[in-house]
């Protein structure tokens, strides 16, 4: 059979539908996968249920879960937890990275099910109250697409138990030694959590959606403020963690994000 030459509007029309496919691909590969880091005393799982992820770190008999995704998550982000191993009514805390939907959207229905203590940077208190997502400014043009979804996004208005606006002993709270550290940025109430040599660092920046690197994060509204909170964390309260624990994709290791914060510096 002779085919017909292939026209611009085929030609265009197979490349959209190739892009579907590999999107579709894409969001299968990101939903319901769990990831696993060992230390030599405490273990990260990585619970991604959608396209944010929730870290359950556990070192001995204690386990703190960082962040907690949507709200509409929740069951299945349960059900998740005790698949790695942990009781979730025995989390001896949830720590809300920052007040977004995607993140501390779970925390209540946690709450409200086993009684979790909540911990929230003290910033984020109005947020939290809302239940509402801040202005969203979008980095790239996948973030303006989704703008409008992400930017109406909603959950359950909540308070948390502790609320953190200096640095504390993570032990204190959680029974694991670390510190859970107010890092202002994404958020006006973004805390970073450092334990050992593991560092959760919520929105302050992503991983690849394709590759294992980092990247700047969707949305980002002061993106030189971004890079010196950056820069700061790793050579100081970061500075001896290996992994970098994100809200979206990764991890990344210690290496790819100073290679990443170096080519900064170069030359365009």
């Amino acid at each position: 059979m002779i085919r017909p030459p292939a026209t611009a509007a085929s030609t265009l029309i197979r490349l959209q539908m190739a892009l579907l496919l590999a999107a579709a691909a894409l969001a299968s590969a990101c939903a319901s996968r769990t990831t696993e880091v060992r230390f030599d005393e405490q273990v990260v799982h990585t619970l991604r249920l959608s396209y944010n992820n929730a870290h359950l770190l556990i070192r001995g008999n204690h386990a703190v879960l960082i962040d907690a995704g949507l709200e509409r998550d929740a069951p299945a982000l349960d059900a998740a937890i005790r698949g790695a191993g942990v009781d979730p009514a025995k989390l001896r805390a949830i720590i809300i990275t920052h007040g977004h939907a995607d993140h501390a959207g779970g925390a209540g229905w946690f709450k409200r099910r086993y009684k979790t203590q909540i911990i929230a940077g003290a910033g984020d208190k109005a947020l939290l109250a809302t239940g509402h997502n801040d202005k969203l400014c979008p980095t790239d043009s996948q973030a303006r697409g989704r703008l409008a979804e992400d930017q109406n996004a909603t959950y359950t208005p909540l308070a948390a138990d502790k609320w953190i606006a200096k640095t504390v002993n993570l032990a204190d709270v959680a029974g694991i030694p670390g510190q859970i550290i107010p890092l202002a940025g994404h958020t006006a109430g973004s805390l970073v959590v450092v334990a050992g040599e593991a560092a959760f660092v919520g929105d302050l920046f992503r991983g690849e959606i394709v590759g294992f690197g980092p990247t700047t994060h969707f949305y980002m509204c002061d993106l030189a403020d971004n890079r010196r909170d950056i820069e700061a964390l790793l050579t100081g309260a970061a500075a001896r963690a290996r992994t970098y624990f994100v809200g979206h994709f990764g991890p990344v290791t210690r290496d790819a994000v100073a290679g990443w914060v170096t080519s900064w510096r170069q030359p365009q």
